[in-house]
């Protein structure tokens, strides 16, 4: 049987929640190189311009997840309402099908609930896809974080005695980079299995 996509819904949410932790995980790993950098003084200039950039992107990974989530969750109620409208549809062609006397009294109510159902099926699927453009736009954002990351690295190996430091910082990154894109691919696996 289908998993409802409300549910799946709210699993997506409950993926992109995890990645906006792991984003503020990022925001504090940039705390932490720029009161490193600050401490190093000329040593890591370089690490400092990065810093903003950290800071900078776990901050867009934060805002776009907590967007995401509001998309995920408007697709839920969505997705629940399309259910009940679908239920009452399905009724009422029962109904229909049964040629009862003052069928016809129905009508207004069967053409109310036929465009209520054709009209959350289309937001569905709009949803659908501004949930998937996001998660697209969540990939650049990692492609980016695994940029920083490279550079942070070449800046670690010229800081002298902050170099194990900031190469900490550094992979502290990639490895945040890592966890949030394995978040974005589970939501985006549950929203393929919903195409499928």
């Amino acid at each position: 049987m289908a998993t409802p996509i409300f549910v799946t819904a709210a699993s997506i949410a409950a993926e992109l929640h995890q990645a906006m932790l792991e984003a503020k995980g990022l925001a504090l790993t940039a705390k932490n190189a720029r009161a490193l950098a600050v401490r190093a003084g000329s040593k890591t200039v370089g690490f400092k311009a990065i810093t903003h950039f950290i800071d900078e992107l776990a901050s867009d990974i934060i805002r776009q997840s907590q967007y995401i989530n509001g998309v995920s969750e408007k697709l839920s109620q969505h997705a629940v309402s399309l259910w009940r409208s679908d239920t009452a549809a399905r009724k009422f062609e029962w109904l229909e099908s049964q040629k009862l006397p003052h069928g016809d009294s129905l009508y207004d109510a069967m053409h109310n609930c036929y465009s209520e159902r054709e009209k959350l099926s289309l937001m569905l699927s709009r949803g659908l896809r501004e949930l998937e453009a996001q998660l697209e736009e969540g990939d650049k954002h990692i492609r980016t974080a695994n940029l920083i990351a490279t550079s942070s690295k070449v800046e670690a190996s010229s800081a002298g005695d902050f170099r194990a430091q900031l190469e900490v910082i550094a992979q502290n990154i990639t490895t945040t980079a890592n966890q949030i894109r394995q978040h974005l691919t589970n939501a985006r696996r549950l929203l393929n299995q919903k195409h499928s």
